[in-house]
């Protein structure tokens, strides 16, 4: 009988130790998953910086952050506020993908910049990335009160005739002049003073801090002899698109749905002999998309599209 008892102290002892052994490797294995997929790093708050001469510093008057938890982002812009689900997270290089559901169609990516000033970039789908700094490594960078911008820009030397400016009529944040929700294209024609005032309304408030001063373009788009112009319709995405406005015969300029690019990529390459506006864009990783378009006698435009492969270098 006390055989017995020993024998059965013994195997109980053993499966203990068995059951020890493979708990802690269970353990080992679950923190080792959690490592590659590093969710736990990002679970923080985190505010908007800017970086300039390789100095990274905040702006103490801006108003952009966003949350991260086990399976939400808060989003908060002064235009607005967004919660965003995640449905599950993947590990690819050095970026962290965050989608919000199972068909992948919306996500957010996050990379870290520097991981010993806590400062990641952090984006939106294809839309263009911006740099964050984690809540408790805000100190530890430049803390400043950033200058507000113009309520208006000027551009008096894109054309001979024409003098164009875009002006904000309402900010989110008047004090600072921050956020623009409304704004006018004035054009003025330099003989006469006549004026034209052209209500500018983007695609989306959301990602202009400042008014849109440096994507303003004069040119003849539809080679009828007059100028016209281009304004940034949409920030996001590869390639920022544009709206265009053309010049009648009477000088006033108009948003023709007609126009083929309109609240596409700017015209930048145009043929003026053979009435042709040529577009590149990249496609994926490895090939181009060569878009050409045609005004024909009639007035119509013809349009055509190939696709190269990038050549490697």
């Amino acid at each position: 009988m006390k055989n017995i008892i020993n024998k059965l102290s013994y195997i109980t002892l053993f499966t203990s130790i068995i059951i020890s052994c493979q708990s802690k490797e269970e353990k080992q294995m679950n923190e080792g998953y959690s490592e590659n997929i590093a969710s736990d790093l990002y679970n923080s708050k985190w505010y908007l910086i800017n970086k300039e001469n390789n100095e990274y510093y905040y702006c103490t008057n801006g108003d952009q952050f966003f949350e991260i938890n086990k399976d939400k982002i808060y989003d908060h812009t002064p235009m607005e506020d967004t919660t965003f689900s995640i449905d599950h997270k993947k590990e690819k290089g050095d970026k962290i993908f965050l989608y919000g559901d199972k068909k992948e169609s919306f996500y957010y990516i996050i990379r870290w910049v520097d991981k010993n000033k806590g400062i990641i970039s952090f984006q939106l789908n294809t839309y263009e990335s911006n740099l964050f700094i984690i809540e408790k490594k805000l100190t530890s960078i430049k803390n400043k009160t950033c200058q507000p911008s113009t309520k208006s820009c000027e551009f008096k030397n894109l054309s001979n005739k024409y003098k164009f400016i875009l002006e904000a009529e309402e900010y989110k944040n008047e004090k600072e002049q921050k956020y623009p929700t409304s704004a006018w294209i004035i054009v003025t024609n330099k003989k006469n003073g006549k004026s034209q005032e052209i209500h500018y309304e983007p695609n989306s408030w959301t990602s202009y801090q400042d008014l849109p001063c440096t994507n303003f373009f004069v040119k003849d788009f539809n080679f009828d002899g007059l100028e016209d112009f281009a304004i940034v319709w949409d920030q996001g995405g590869v390639e920022k698109l544009y709206e265009y406005y053309l010049q009648d015969k009477n000088g006033n300029f108009s948003a023709l749905a007609s126009f083929p690019l309109q609240h596409g990529i700017l015209a930048e390459n145009i043929d003026l002999v053979n009435k042709t506006i040529t577009t590149q864009s990249i496609i994926g990783c490895c090939h181009i998309n060569i878009n050409k378009y045609k005004l024909n006698s009639n007035t119509t435009w013809e349009s055509s599209s190939e696709q190269h492969e990038l050549k490697k270098k």
